[in-house]
């Protein structure tokens, strides 16, 4: 009876917790991947949230912090990305930004990275933009919300806005010295990084559990 009680609360969690099985992942600027001759120092920490909120619509969430140190200055004044999905028409818009100084850019080049599907920066415009001084300064935090539309919004996660980190771009200007960088992503730690199943498959395995009992849960790395 108790094994029982247990399959049913589980279905029940699996069934009913759509938008937060999308999860969230940690990620910071890569040094190595500096278009410069050598790294400026220039350095962001962020977080990818999204969740699913129904049929092709989803919440995507960019919390970012600019922890350059102090000596190097400067700010960050862009970020673009790409969608994982398989629908070519997939997009993103920005809903709001903490910081109103960030514009949508739609699809964006940020060279030498290439073309990616959607962003914030300066003026809209991830290379230039404008005095670099509205962009976001040495420990301070920004949110970035967008809008994602895709006929597979509900089996996206977080990890599908980071890829393997060549999926975000990042742009640095006005350092000391009148330096600038421009730098991709990586994950935090990708060893213990759990990016957790959509909802269908969670609900049908736990459907599956009301005949089986319970079984081991597994985490995709």
């Amino acid at each position: 009876m108790f094994l029982n009680s247990l399959c049913v609360i589980g279905a029940c969690i699996a069934l009913n917790s759509g938008a937060a099985l999308a999860g969230s992942v940690d990620f910071h600027s890569d040094a190595n991947s500096t278009t410069n001759a050598a790294w400026t120092g220039a350095s962001l920490e962020g977080t990818i949230d999204y969740s699913h909120t129904s049929g092709s619509n989803g919440v995507l969430t960019f919390s970012l912090t600019n922890n350059s140190g102090a000596s190097v200055g400067g700010f960050l004044t862009g970020i673009v990305f790409n969608i994982g999905s398989a629908d070519a028409n997939a997009s993103a818009s920005l809903s709001s930004a903490s910081d109103n100084d960030f514009k949508d850019t739609g699809a964006e080049a940020a060279n030498p990275f290439g073309m990616f599907d959607a962003g914030a920066a300066l003026k809209a415009n991830w290379s230039g933009g404008g005095k670099p001084s509205k962009g976001l300064g040495v420990g301070a935090s920004m949110t970035l919300v967008f809008d994602i539309v895709a006929s597979d919004a509900s089996s996206l996660t977080a990890m599908s806005f980071l890829g393997d980190g060549s999926d975000i771009a990042l742009r640095f200007r006005g350092l000391n010295n009148d330096a600038s960088d421009k730098l991709q992503g990586t994950l935090n730690d990708p060893s213990l990084t759990v990016v957790p199943l959509p909802a269908p498959v969670l609900a049908g395995g736990a459907m599956l559990g009301l005949g089986l009992g319970v079984r081991g849960l597994r985490n995709r790395k």
